[in-house]
Parts: C-alpha cells; sequence; structure tokens
C-alpha cells in the first residue's frame, strides 16, 4: 500500500482551549457545514518523528496502520506528538504486532491524550482499575460489550470519551468490530434530512453513570426540565479538534431516551419530544448511513493488536460474532482504555450561536 504522509490538518492547534480561541474556531468550523471551505494548513513533524515509523492506509476514508513503533519501548516525545496529530487526521491508528502489551505501557499511551476515566464495570480479571476487560468468556471477563447499537463511547456523560484504546491480547474467530467515519455520513445528509437533524439533541440515558431507570420515562413528558434527568447531546456538533462536523448518538434503546427538537440549555427545555416512532426513524436511517458499503468498515482483529480510535469521530458496533464460544471459536480478550474529554458537545454547539 502507498505510505500516507506525515502530516495532519489542524482546525485547533494545540493548547489552543480557552473559550475565546475554541468561540473563534467554532464559528470558522460552522462556516464549513458540509466540508465545503478553505483548507487547512497543514503541520508536519520534525525528521527526527519522520524518520521513526510510516503510516499506509488502512481503508480509503479512514485509518492508518502504524509501521516501525513498539509501544512496549520509551518513545521520543516528537514521536509522541506525531501520534497524536495521526490519531485527528486518519481517526483511528492502528499498531501491528504489540504482543500482550501491559497494563502500564497501556495506561502511558493513553495518558498521552488526557485523564483516563474509567465508568465501567471493574472485572476481576482486569489487570489495572483503569482497564476494560472484554471477552466472550465471562469467566475471563466483561460479555456483550458493544452489542447494543452502533455508537460512541461515553453518551452518558456531559462530555463523551474522546479517545479509547484497544488492545487484543486475544481474538476469536469472525470476533470483528464494525467502524463508520461520522463526517461523511453528515456530509452525504440531503438537504431535507440536515436541515431535520441539525435541530436534534440526543437524550442520553444516564444510569450508565447513575444507576437512575429512566429508559423511555419521557412518554407522555412536557420537554421541560430535561438535563435534570437526562444527558443532553446536539446530534451534529463540530470536532473539538478538527472541526469537522460529527455526530454524538447511540442507537442502543437502553442507553438512547430519545430527540427533542431545538433544546435551549439556559431554560433547560425544548420544542418537542420526537414520538416513538420518529425516534425508532431516526435510529434506523443512522444505521442504514453508517452500514453503507462506502463508509463502513470490518476490522478484522489480530492477536497483538492496538488501536487509538477517534471516539469523536468514529463510530463503532461490535459484530455478534465476538460473543460467541471460546470453545468453537477461541477466547476474546480486549482491553480498553478511555479518556475524558475537554468540552461538551452541547458546549461547543451552543458557541456556534
Amino acid at each position: 500500500s502507498a505510505a500516507l504522509p506525515l502530516c495532519r490538518s489542524a482546525a485547533l492547534p494545540p493548547g489552543m482551549a480557552s473559550r475565546t480561541h475554541l468561540q473563534a474556531w467554532v464559528k470558522t468550523s460552522a462556516r464549513r457545514r458540509l466540508g465545503s471551505g478553505p483548507e487547512r494548513k497543514p503541520w508536519r513533524m520534525s525528521a527526527g518523528a519522520r524518520r521513526a515509523y510510516s503510516l499506509e492506509p488502512l481503508n480509503p476514508r479512514f485509518g492508518a496502520i502504524v509501521n516501525g513503533i513498539n509501544l512496549s519501548e520509551d518513545l521520543d516525545m516528537n514521536v509522541v506528538e506525531g501520534l497524536k496529530r495521526d490519531v485527528h487526521t486518519h481517526r483511528l491508528l492502528l499498531f501491528r504486532q504489540q504482543g500482550k502489551l501491559c497494563a502500564k505501557k497501556q495506561l502511558e499511551v493513553s495518558e498521552w491524550f488526557g485523564k483516563l476515566e474509567s465508568t465501567f464495570f471493574k472485572h476481576p480479571r482486569s489487570p489495572d482499575p483503569d482497564i476494560f476487560r472484554v471477552s466472550n468468556d465471562p469467566k475471563e471477563g466483561c460479555t456483550n460489550v458493544g452489542r447494543s447499537g452502533w455508537h460512541i463511547d461515553g453518551t452518558f456523560l456531559a462530555a463523551p470519551f474522546k479517545i479509547q484504546t484497544m488492545c487484543f491480547w486475544s481474538v476469536s474467530k469472525n470476533g470483528s468490530t464494525l467502524f463508520a467515519p461520522l463526517n461523511e455520513v453528515v456530509k452525504g445528509l440531503t438537504e431535507k434530512e440536515y436541515s431535520l437533524w441539525k435541530r436534534l439533541y440526543f437524550i442520553a440515558i444516564k444510569s450508565r453513570a447513575t444507576g437512575c431507570t429512566d429508559f423511555r420515562n419521557s412518554v407522555g413528558m412536557q420537554p421541560k426540565n430535561i438535563s435534570q434527568k437526562w444527558t443532553v447531546h446536539p446530534l451534529i456538533y463540530p470536532h473539538p479538534v478538527s472541526g469537522d462536523l460529527t455526530l454524538c448518538f447511540h442507537c442502543g434503546r437502553s442507553f438512547a431516551e430519545g430527540f427533542v427538537v431545538n433544546f435551549n440549555s439556559e431554560k433547560d427545555e425544548a420544542e418537542a419530544w420526537l414520538s416513538e416512532d420518529e425516534t425508532t426513524e431516526i435510529l434506523r436511517a443512522l444505521k442504514e448511513k453508517l452500514e453503507s458499503k462506502d463508509l463502513c468498515y470490518k476490522m478484522n482483529w489480530k492477536e497483538g493488536d492496538f488501536a487509538i480510535v477517534d471516539n469523536l469521530a468514529i463510530a463503532h458496533y461490535a459484530s455478534p460474532d465476538t460473543q460467541n464460544s471460546p470453545l468453537t471459536n477461541g477466547l476474546r480478550i480486549l482491553h480498553r482504555t478511555t479518556v475524558t474529554s475537554e468540552h461538551s458537545p452541547l458546549g461547543i454547539r451552543e458557541l456556534m450561536q
């Protein structure tokens, strides 16, 4: 495969986190609604970092395979900075043949991007409280993870995770993960679809974080005091690093209360709830677009694979075969970490107003 250039387009330079700078950047990115507008200036790594590793395309739309890096070794900071930028350029970086990377190293890589946030169940076989151990054997790890529907991780939080890492100690036959790029979904919307979707706010169930059982309690309710009970996200908003329009959602109904129209955060109310049928139709349309042949990529994992995923730019869904019996399909062991985000989708969207 042809090598990819070791550069990225940076709409939001590193360190630009102040409200003033972020607001100016978001207003600029908002004018690039469907990806049109001036090209962003490329950023190039130093010569030292350039020699350290190379990239090749994972697929035509997104993703890159990183060659020449052993994550168990201590890496030069120029290399680390280059990889951090490449994650947001390509949205998914795949490192092959990393073996059973130890917990300490996986946590170190995760912390390149910020503070770890661990809201998941602590399986007794996990090597560290900040590592989510996933398996097709309940004795080895948590099962049925990622099977409820297409999603980004952490929608129950005001600021969903910005990065996740995935380390495969063991893989099962056909235990693949589906990935799809979200900016391309937005770009592919018709004008009619975009006109509706930009007014929608995804209402996420907080039960994963708070333990409350508020599933479908919105039926018959007025669209008021919404954020007191649920987490509110704009369905469409600019990515906090690239500026590209992206989506915030979860298609699993145990995570999704529904959608409201034109949420007002100051009043904590919206114009209306979508009906159950309307909500089902939006989730169906999302699924259909994510699974289109042009966008959906089936990742067939190999033992020793390590992935860094831009969780805000890529949606994913675990295939049914991830839960096949280890006796017939082999044992699946995935170690996952998640990194907290500094900016909520709602906060970023409101800066556009």
